[in-house]
């Protein structure tokens, strides 16, 4: 059982980490001589209406020093306030809300398929009979991660919508569209994961508990699957965490490829635009994401195996108890 000091350190830990990756994004953003915000909204080239003009002014209190702006920008984030847009004035929670959600769709199928090329690379170089195709599976990792992302999409783009037709690149067609960028997002980080999974096999499947369930008559497909799957995918959990938190906020260029409004196409015009609140939000949003995948990840490996909460509490002085549930 996890104790309540543990998940609550670990969740303070995450906390501050948040707290000090908005000042530093802040502190960058106003590091500069001038106001950003200011400059934004003066800027004639920003189509700004004169009234929604004065109102971010007034709002932003660009007439105050930044130390005063950051206090306020603190406030308002602690209400659930993210501020409003520089160029259109619209609310930065209701943008980004409607940027995530067609990137969380786009993410969960291509963490499915991230899983299933992975598995499949991992378990063809682990298993395969013949030597040469172990060899070539294991080189298709390296492969995977060291192909620009850009230059996927763009493959993938030309064979499936302009040779075969199968894929419109300009029209949303609903779930078929999904499918060529989960596919450029999942070779990517299939990769890493197949490495992971591959070491994690070999490694099981040389321990002796192979060889006393060989002998007792177990069918090798029950081997891999119950015993050697279960004990070698364990390493992989915490690289999956990261790959949720990848293709969430690594979208950028790919959903730019296929021409998608979701959270990466609206980091890229929000920089563009030098939108400085929906930047800060964006920032603030990949990095909860990020954080709260590795607490969950942390917790459920203490859950798992609650020598780990041990060793990252460390064992209290004359709790002869707590020394004695640490192995030597």
């Amino acid at each position: 059982m996890l104790s309540l000091g543990y998940m609550l350190r670990r969740a303070l830990q995450s906390i501050a980490v948040m707290a000090i990756v908005y000042a530093l994004t802040f502190l960058a953003l106003f590091v500069l001589p001038g106001d950003p915000i200011e400059n934004k909204i003066s800027n004639p080239v920003n189509p700004l209406p004169q009234a929604t003009a004065d109102g971010l002014r007034a709002y932003y209190s660009t007439d105050q020093p930044a130390i005063v702006q950051f206090v306020l920008y603190l406030a308002r984030l602690l209400h659930g306030d993210l501020g409003y847009s520089l160029t259109n004035g619209k609310s930065v929670a209701a943008l980004v809300g409607q940027a995530l959600a067609q990137t969380i769709t786009l993410a969960a199928l291509a963490l499915a398929f991230t899983v299933l090329f992975a598995l499949g690379i991992a378990l063809v170089a682990t298993f395969a009979r013949s030597r040469l195709v172990r060899e070539l599976a294991r080189a298709v990792p390296v492969l995977s991660i060291s192909a620009p992302s850009f230059l996927v999409g763009y493959v993938l783009i030309a064979v499936f919508s302009f040779r075969l037709g199968w894929v419109s690149s300009i029209t949303d067609q609903g779930f078929v569209s999904l499918i060529l960028p989960a596919v450029t997002l999942a070779f990517a980080s299939s990769g890493s994961l197949a490495q992971v999974l591959i070491q994690g096999l070999s490694s099981a499947r040389s321990q002796p508990f192979v060889t006393v369930l060989t002998a007792k008559g177990v069918a090798p497909s029950g081997i891999v699957v119950r015993h050697v799957l279960k004990n070698g995918a364990i390493p992989s959990m915490t690289l999956l965490a990261l790959i949720v938190g990848d293709l969430l906020a690594g979208s950028v260029i790919v959903e730019t490829v296929f021409n998608r409004t979701g959270l990466g196409y609206f980091t890229y015009t929000s920089v563009r635009d030098q939108d400085t609140p929906t930047i800060e939000a964006i920032v603030l949003l990949i990095s909860a994401i990020y954080l709260s995948i590795n607490l969950v990840t942390d917790l459920a490996y203490a859950a798992i195996d609650p020598r780990i909460a041990l060793a990252a509490g460390g064992p209290r002085r004359g709790s002869a108890r707590r020394r004695a549930e640490v192995p030597a």
